[in-house]
């Protein structure tokens, strides 16, 4: 079933300094980034996606026709069920997916929850059964029916959110004072669910890395790109962006904190390490785009959508995000953008026989972002 959008905090300054945080310098070494003057990957090849909780293709079909044609939506988003190892392994959602037109981005679970929701405490045998490589058959097993339902060629989003407070898998403790007990569990369970499905005869998957914009949720002391699995283990890096960052200010001023990684009076728990030279606020849009160029990987963002104003102090029905995000998707991205089309806390669009949000500023400005036919 579908996970909650769970309301994202930055956790006090107070916390900033925490001793573990050299504790996974080791995660990506062993890896070597080619340098950016040998990217090959094209600028303009971003699709638009639509999650909706609603585990059916009809409303994104809707949402096509509104676009104007059906090629205006590339990409469908889903959630494996997180409930037990068998859910895992064989998602009941498949069926509902199976011929659709759409190429689908699936978010997988790293360990089960005990329910279909993947906001759950930690099960840490079952996390360091995944990280021991005792998981390893309920993964390729998870590769071979989507394989044959004809989904070789999804996205799949690895423990995403994982520096978030409430994933199963989260390297943040609850508080956001910094790293769990677990969190050197990440990597090689990381490591070893890709390993596992792309195993399997006929796998076309693509790997997605995908933590959440520091904007919106920030660890204390603790750097991201220690738990970068490695290139080899990572196809794309993503970051989910959403219109709402604990703070009351313009519209403006809060893509603008999106765009550079940091909470409203601009403060993030710990600034990225400098990429060629460049250094970064926060984990944010700007810092994403070199990320990716630096690792020669697809730049995606898995996840971006509104904020209710009682959400994070959200911008609400915003036009000026829409635009700006459509904006920056098009001259960045080349991997699936998906727009999070569904309520609880977040606002959905208003199309018509499809979703209302109570969004037609909002809604008016997607239209003219991504509308494809007359």
């Amino acid at each position: 079933m579908q996970p909650h959008r769970k309301s994202k905090s930055i956790p006090a300054l107070s916390f900033l300094v925490i001793a573990g945080t050299l504790l996974f310098t080791a995660a990506c070494s062993g890896t070597s980034a080619p340098s950016a003057s040998k990217l090959t990957l094209p600028t303009d090849s971003a699709g638009l996606g639509i999650y909706d909780s609603k585990f059916t293709p009809s409303g994104i079909e809707n949402a096509a026709k509104w676009l104007g044609s059906s090629s205006s939506i590339k990409y469908a988003e889903d959630f494996v069920d997180a409930t037990d190892w068998s859910n895992i392994s064989a998602p009941w959602q498949l069926s509902s997916w199976k011929g659709s037109p759409f190429t689908m981005v699936w978010g997988v679970p790293m360990l089960p929850c005990g329910v279909s929701q993947t906001q759950c405490g930690t099960n840490i045998s079952d996390f360091n059964e995944v990280a021991a490589g005792g998981a390893d058959s309920y993964y390729k097993t998870l590769a071979q029916n989507l394989v044959s339902n004809g989904f070789a060629s999804s996205y799949i989003r690895v423990g995403w959110e994982f520096n978030g407070t409430y994933m199963g898998w989260s390297i943040c403790n609850q508080q956001g004072s910094g790293l769990t007990t677990w969190a050197n569990d990440f990597v090689p369970a990381f490591r070893n669910i890709v390993t596992s499905m792309r195993s399997v005869k006929g796998a076309n998957f693509k790997f997605v890395w995908n933590p959440l914009d520091s904007s919106n949720v920030s660890c204390a002391g603790v750097h991201l790109e220690n738990f970068y699995p490695g290139d080899s283990y990572v196809d794309a890096v993503g970051l989910d962006v959403y219109d709402g960052i604990n703070g009351s200010i313009t519209d403006a001023a809060r893509f603008s904190d999106l765009v550079n990684g940091v909470n409203a009076g601009h403060w993030t728990s710990v600034p990225p390490v400098a990429i060629n030279g460049q250094k970064f606020e926060g984990y944010g849009l700007d810092w994403l785009a070199a990320f990716a160029k630096e690792h020669n990987k697809e730049i995606t963002v898995p996840e971006w959508g509104l904020d209710s104003t009682g959400s994070n102090a959200g911008g609400g029905d915003d036009p000026y995000f829409v635009t700006q995000m459509a904006n920056w998707i098009k001259a960045n991205a080349t991997g699936p953008a998906i727009f999070w089309n569904s309520g609880d806390g977040t606002l959905p669009l208003d199309i018509p026989k499809y979703t209302s949000g109570g969004t037609p500023a909002a809604s008016a400005a997607f239209k003219a972002a991504f509308a494809t036919g007359s």
